[in-house]
């Protein structure tokens, strides 16, 4: 089985407690994106995936490759002398997660087509893009466009999640506009019901997919946060409901389990289950990756015995 993924990870600052920022508090560095996030989660599950991105040549850069490379992904990283790698601040306060960014004129806005050559999708059976590559730029929106056409010539599955970040975008309609012709390449859309109907100005989950599916899409499968995800028409519940410690990550997790069921052939319904498995455990912890569950740890519950 094998995959790969394209887009921005960062430094992570990460608060130790919750409650707002303050001088003092004591912060926790780790590194954090949603493409990578997805690949130590598919990574964590058997999978072999390649993180495609660019990353500055800093020190930051070199603990993103380095933390990478530890969780057994394949990391195709180009270096930018003259550009940093993104930082951004994560606290929860009021029962929420909020991000500070810190991102502008990262190396990673400097992606572009060529940074995933034909040999790179040798083998892939699936893909996995995000809408938050193309708000990094031109080049970036090429690059997902690009690949996305390519990966549907060679016979992938591609999985697009348009993991909206409002700071990232002047309004929803952009955001949609940036990767709406990438929908007919797409096999599966995954996005939560929030973001989803926001983007779509829809009013409801069903309205999600049936504009998803009118886009282009093949399909699209809808998180409804503790109620489980909708697919084919029917609300998929967890297995077992988790503590929200942080939702962060959470849809990456989602996203993962997905992929690494799509993979074994298993049906949308079995997919949905052992997304919702994953996206559990991201819930459990702070850090957006590091609670993602090792195949021989959760095997049993995600093949409900089969395995």
């Amino acid at each position: 089985m094998t995959a790969l993924t394209v887009g921005e990870t960062m430094a992570l600052l990460d608060p130790v407690d919750d409650g707002p920022l303050a001088c003092g508090r004591t912060l926790t560095l780790r590194i954090a994106g949603a493409e990578s996030n997805f690949a130590v989660a598919l990574a964590r599950l058997g999978v072999e995936v390649t993180w495609v991105s660019a990353l500055g040549a800093d020190a930051y850069g070199d603990l993103v490759a380095r933390t990478l490379e530890e969780e057994r992904v394949r990391v195709v990283a180009r270096r930018e002398a003259d550009r940093p790698t993104g930082l951004f601040t994560k606290w929860r306060d009021g029962g929420r997660s909020h991000v500070l960014y810190h991102r502008h004129g990262s190396a990673a806005c400097t992606l572009r087509p060529d940074d995933v050559p034909d040999e790179l999708l040798d083998g892939v059976e699936l893909v996995h893009l995000t809408g938050i590559t193309t708000a990094l730029g031109e080049g970036p929106r090429a690059l997902v466009h690009d690949v996305a056409r390519r990966a549907r010539d060679r016979g992938a599955v591609l999985l697009f999640d348009p993991n909206w970040r409002a700071p990232l975008w002047p309004s929803p309609a952009a955001a949609v506009a940036a990767h709406r012709d990438v929908l007919p390449f797409v096999d599966w859309y995954l996005s939560g019901f929030e973001e989803g109907m926001l983007l779509w100005g829809v009013g409801d989950a069903q309205g999600v997919v049936d504009a998803v599916r009118a886009a282009g899409a093949r399909n699209a499968v809808v998180r409804v946060g503790a109620e489980g995800a909708l697919v084919d028409g029917e609300l998929v519940p967890p297995a077992r409901m988790a503590e929200v410690l942080d939702e962060v990550g959470a849809g990456d997790g989602f996203a993962a389990g997905f992929a690494w069921a799509l993979l074994r052939g298993l049906p949308a319904r079995e997919c949905v289950r052992a997304a919702n498995t994953i996206a559990a455990a991201a819930l459990v912890g702070t850090g957006d990756w590091e609670t993602f569950p090792r195949l021989d740890e959760i095997e049993h519950e995600l093949t409900g015995g089969a395995a």
